[in-house]
C-alpha cells in the first residue's frame, strides 16, 4: 500500500509544479511582462507531466485502466495532444533555449 502512496504523493508533486509554472507565465503576462520563455517552460513541462501521470494511473489501475469503464484510459490520450497541439516538444526546447542564450 505504501508503494501506492509514494505514487500519488509523486503525481501530485508533479502535477503541482506544473500549476505553478503556468501560474508563473500568467501572472508575467497579467504584468506585463515579457513571458515567452516562461510560457514555454509551462507547456513543455505541463504536457510531460499529463502524460507521464496519466501512464501512472493506468498502471495502478491494472487492467482497468485500459477499459472505457473508467475515465483514465481517456486521459492518457487526451495527454498525448498536449505534446502535439500549438508547438511541438522539440519546437518548445528550441524557443526555451533560444531565449536562455539570448537570441531573437
Amino acid at each position: 500500500f505504501q508503494a501506492v502512496q509514494f505514487q500519488l504523493a509523486e503525481m501530485a508533486l508533479q502535477i503541482e509544479a506544473a500549476r505553478l509554472l503556468v501560474y508563473n507565465a500568467a501572472r508575467l503576462k497579467d504584468a506585463g511582462r515579457s513571458f515567452v520563455k516562461e510560457a514555454a517552460m509551462a507547456k513543455l513541462y505541463a504536457s510531460r507531466v499529463a502524460e507521464k501521470v496519466s501512464s501512472m494511473a493506468i498502471e495502478l489501475f491494472g487492467g482497468y485502466g485500459y477499459t472505457k469503464d473508467y475515465p483514465v484510459e481517456k486521459y492518457w490520450r487526451d495527454s498525448k495532444i498536449g505534446a502535439i497541439y500549438e508547438g511541438t516538444s522539440n519546437m518548445q526546447l528550441q524557443t526555451i533555449a533560444k531565449l536562455i542564450i539570448g537570441g531573437k
